[in-house]
């Protein structure tokens, strides 16, 4: 039997397809779909407790150079426990009560055991210059006292060379200041004030902005006590 030629090409291209079929590799499954989501529930898991790890190893890190909060307070060194040496021996002040050896008690300062003096920075000034007044408070008494020094207790006059008014910070003093010091024997505090060349009578209802040259003086004083005069010029 003759197979035509036109088949048996057919037959022969068949073979060679079956043939190459058989050498190609076989096709992956598929994964089912439970499966993937099985692995990606565990891929999740895993990340959460890696990023965990990571969040535990950096508060370890920070915690190593955080002080301790439970650590005990260091101790006062000598300095911050030292107290002041007491003027009489220890067995003088044993023998007193502890009441009137307490420093709280100090009594106000007396005024004549309070001495006032003032003083300018300068004996003489320019048109273009102001002058600055100052007062020191000096304690020349034996005992610890408190001083009240504080603004509504101070005050700085100036007066012409006859001794008329000019200007005093009494006058037109807002919302004035007290202030306690204590101050032991031979201690001295002062206050500065600059004063702008400006005039006022003594209730502050009117004022001066130009200050005639001639001679001045400076009177400070605090409360019911006043300095001697101290003058200056302006030119």
């Amino acid at each position: 039997m003759v197979v035509p030629s036109r088949c048996l090409s057919v037959r022969i291209a068949k073979l060679l397809s079956m043939a190459d079929n058989d050498k190609l590799p076989p096709r992956p499954k598929r994964i089912p779909p439970h499966i993937l989501r099985r692995r990606r529930i565990v891929a999740v898991v895993i990340l959460v407790v890696i990023l965990a790890l990571i969040v535990w190893g950096i508060s370890a890190l920070v915690g190593l150079f955080l002080p301790d909060d439970d650590a005990p307070d260091p101790e006062p060194t000598v300095a911050e426990s030292a107290q002041p040496s007491p003027s009489k021996s220890q067995h003088e002040a044993s023998a007193q009560p502890s009441d009137e050896a307490s420093d709280d008690d100090a009594a106000a300062c007396e005024p004549e055991v309070l001495a006032i003096s003032g003083a300018t920075d300068q004996e003489s000034y320019d048109d273009n210059e102001q002058p600055e007044f100052k007062m020191t408070i000096s304690h020349e008494g034996d005992e610890l006292c408190d001083a009240s020094v504080g603004s509504d207790e101070q005050s700085f006059i100036v007066e012409d060379a006859d001794g008329e008014f000019v200007f005093s910070t009494r006058a037109c003093q807002v919302d004035p200041q007290s202030q306690v010091v204590e101050m032991e024997p031979g201690q001295s505090e002062s206050v500065n004030y600059e004063w702008e060349r400006i005039g006022t009578d003594e209730q502050c209802e009117t004022m001066v902005d130009d200050i005639a040259p001639g001679q001045y003086q400076l009177v400070v004083g605090l409360g019911e006590q006043t300095a001697d005069p101290v003058p200056f010029e302006l030119k």
